[in-house]
C-alpha cells in the first residue's frame, strides 16, 4: 500500500473556468478514501488524473515516492475499477483475471495462484469458465474488482462502479467491497454521487462542489459538523432543512438560541426536529407551527413533509407509523444544541455568547 498525495492540482480544458481548482489532498497508506458530490463537480475528473487517464494542469501527485504527473497510466501500479466493468467479452472469467499478469510477464504459476485467491475471496469460483454476457451485473462487477485484486497494486480507483446495479445489490457489493479493502489493506480512492454510499464506506469523505473542496472529514464528522449549507443539504437523507434569515418570519427562536443579527441560514435535521403537544414548553432552539402536507412511511420510520405558513417546506423524521392526518397542524422543535448557524456566504458560524460577533468555522 502506498500513500497518495495531491498538492495543488489544477485542471483547465481551456478557457477561463478550471474544471479542478487547487487540490491539495493526502490519502494515507490503506485508507478508504471517498469523492463525492453531485455532477459535473470535478470527482470523475480528479481519480482520471490521480490514473494517469487525465493530464494535470498544475500541481504534483505523488503515489507512494513517485512524482507519477509524466508516468504513463500502466506504471503508475494502480488498478482501476469503472462502472460498466470493462472486461473482455470475448474472453472467459478466467482469462480476464490473467490478462493483465500476462502482460506483465507473470509467472504462471503465480498466475494461477493469484486467481484461486481472488476468485475465492469474492465467490466467483463456479464462474471461472463462463464468458462475461453469462453473468449477472453483479458477477461481472466481481469479476472487474478481481482484475484489480489480482495484480496486488499500490492503489485501488474506484469509477461509480455500483452504478448499474439495482439497489438490494448495491447494498450488498459495498459491504463486500468495504470487506475486501479492509482485509487488503490496500489504498483506495473512491468515486460516487451516492451519499449513502459514501457514508457507509468511507474512513475519510471529499465532498467535492465545482472543482473544489468543500470539507474533508470522518462521514459523522461531515453529518454531525457541516462546513457549509451545501455540505449540510448534500450529506444526509432527507437532506438538512435549511431557512435564511428573510425565511425566518414564521418560526421562534428559543431562548438558548443566539442568532446573528446579519444575514444568515438557519439549519436543522428532520431527526432534530420534534412534535410539541399541546401545552407542552417551547423547545431551546427552534420552534414553529407547520401544516402536513404528505407522509412517507419507510417502515421503521416516517418523513413528514410539511410547511411554514409562508410556505418554505420543512422534513421531519419520526420513529415507526406516522399518526397525523394530512393537513393537521403540528408544533415543531428542536434544541438549541440540534440547530446550525451559516453565515451570508454559506460558511458555518461558531456561536459566541455575543449573537452579533458570529465567528466563522475553520
Amino acid at each position: 500500500m502506498s500513500a497518495i498525495i495531491l498538492n495543488k492540482v489544477r485542471k483547465n480544458y481551456g478557457g477561463d473556468v478550471d474544471a479542478i481548482h487547487s487540490v491539495s489532498l493526502s490519502i494515507a497508506p490503506g485508507e478508504f478514501l471517498v469523492l463525492v458530490g453531485p455532477s459535473g463537480c470535478g470527482k470523475s475528473t480528479l481519480l482520471r488524473m490521480i490514473a494517469g487517464l487525465e493530464s494535470c494542469t498544475g500541481g504534483t501527485i505523488r503515489i507512494g515516492e513517485r512524482i507519477v504527473n509524466e508516468v504513463a497510466p500502466a506504471e503508475r501500479d494502480i488498478a482501476m475499477v469503472f462502472q460498466n466493468y470493462a472486461l473482455y467479452p470475448h474472453m472467459s472469467v478466467r482469462e480476464n483475471l490473467a490478462y493483465g499478469l500476462k502482460n506483465r510477464k507473470t509467472p504462471k504459476a503465480d498466475i494461477e495462484k493469484r486467481i484461486a485467491q481472488a476468485a475465492k475471496a469474492l465467490e466467483i469460483e463456479p464462474f471461472l469458465e463462463r464468458k462475461p454476457r453469462q453473468l449477472s451485473g453483479g458477477q461481472r462487477q466481481r469479476v472487474a474488482m478481481g482484475r484489480a485484486i489480482v495484480r496486488k497494486p499500490a492503489a485501488f480507483l474506484f469509477d461509480e462502479p455500483l452504478s448499474n446495479l439495482d439497489a438490494k445489490l448495491r447494498v450488498q457489493m459495498r459491504v463486500e467491497i468495504k470487506r475486501l479493502q479492509r482485509a487488503l489493506g490496500t489504498t483506495s480512492v473512491y468515486v460516487t454521487h451516492d451519499q449513502m454510499e459514501a457514508m457507509t464506506m468511507a474512513d475519510r469523505l471529499v465532498v467535492l462542489n465545482a472543482g473544489r473542496i468543500e470539507q474533508v472529514g470522518t462521514p459523522i464528522a461531515l453529518y454531525e459538523q457541516p462546513a457549509s449549507t451545501f455540505v449540510a443539504s448534500f450529506i444526509g437523507s432527507p437532506a438538512m432543512n435549511l431557512l435564511a434569515s428573510d425565511q425566518q418570519a414564521h418560526w421562534q427562536a428559543g431562548d438558548a438560541l443566539q442568532l446573528p443579527s446579519e444575514p444568515h441560514t438557519v439549519g436543522v435535521r428532520p431527526e432534530h426536529l420534534h412534535t410539541l403537544a399541546p401545552g407542552q414548553p417551547p423547545a431551546s432552539g427552534f420552534n414553529a407551527t407547520v401544516r402536513i402536507e404528505a407522509i412517507e412511511l419507510v417502515g421503521a420510520e416516517s418523513y413528514l413533509h410539511c410547511a411554514l405558513a409562508n410556505g418554505h417546506a420543512l422534513v421531519v423524521r419520526v420513529p415507526g407509523r406516522a399518526t397525523h392526518p394530512i393537513d393537521a397542524f403540528i408544533q415543531l422543535g428542536a434544541a438549541a444544541t440540534d440547530v446550525h448557524l451559516f453565515g451570508a456566504d454559506g460558511r458555518r458560524l461558531e456561536r459566541l455568547t455575543s449573537p452579533s460577533k458570529p465567528k466563522v468555522c475553520a
